[in-house]
């Protein structure tokens, strides 16, 4: 059984939140957290400028956090499950390192998904993307990098239920095509060994921009 929950209209998705679910014999059931990897079209894309390929893409993550509603319809018997640490998730292999561990849940209903981006990778950046754009035949290299802290949290009322024995993984998913889309790279200024470097100190327009956009994508009601 698979179940979506859409946490960002279809222009603009950053996070898919996705629950896929099988059963075991344990009494309560196992929830898993993995990083969904992204495809083939999302790691080279077209925009209104040029082609975008990205060859590496990180993301820091120190919290993830769920709340179930209790099976009983109880809102004063929520359970709250967090994973907290210094986690990278490689977002063109799906992994995390380290990678996060399988815990056990009591059954319910989860309700609420809080994702904390921090700069809590071993470079001290929030986000590390880099790759290759392409424009009249003459190709460049970027590299984005911030240290923005970044939550991003959706409530939904009818949630994913989850019930005795279930073994459920939730894939995260970062949408790399809507974060970059018409992004002028063109008029960047290009660094030593012909890079584009976008960050605080470097391209410093685009850099902001780009923060905007985050700021943007996590904002949902």
């Amino acid at each position: 059984m698979k179940t979506t929950m859409k946490l960002l209209s279809i222009l603009v998705v950053l996070i898919a939140f996705t629950s896929c679910k099988k059963k075991s014999s344990d009494a309560k059931a196992k929830l898993e957290i993995v990083e969904k990897p992204a495809s083939a079209t999302a790691n080279k894309s077209a925009n209104a400028i040029g082609t975008l390929t990205i060859t590496k893409a990180l993301v820091g993550v120190s919290k993830v956090d769920f709340e179930t509603q209790a099976q009983n319809g109880d809102f004063q018997a929520d359970q709250e499950y967090k994973y907290e640490g210094a986690f990278t998730f490689n977002l063109l292999t799906g992994e995390s390192t380290p990678s996060i561990p399988a815990v056990t849940i009591d059954p319910g209903t989860y309700h609420e998904l809080e994702v904390e981006i921090d700069d809590v990778m071993p470079s001290g950046n929030a986000i590390e993307v880099s790759g290759t754009y392409e424009v009249g035949g003459v190709t460049f290299q970027f590299e984005f990098t911030t240290k923005q802290d970044l939550t991003f949290e959706i409530e939904n009322s009818q949630g994913v239920p989850v019930s005795q024995g279930d073994y459920v993984t939730f894939l995260l998913e970062l949408d790399l095509r809507t974060l970059f889309s018409s992004i002028d790279f063109a008029s960047a200024t290009v660094g030593q060994n012909g890079i584009i470097r976008i960050n605080a100190n470097s391209n410093e327009a685009l850099h902001s921009f780009i923060n905007d956009r985050l700021d943007d994508m996590m904002d949902f009601d």
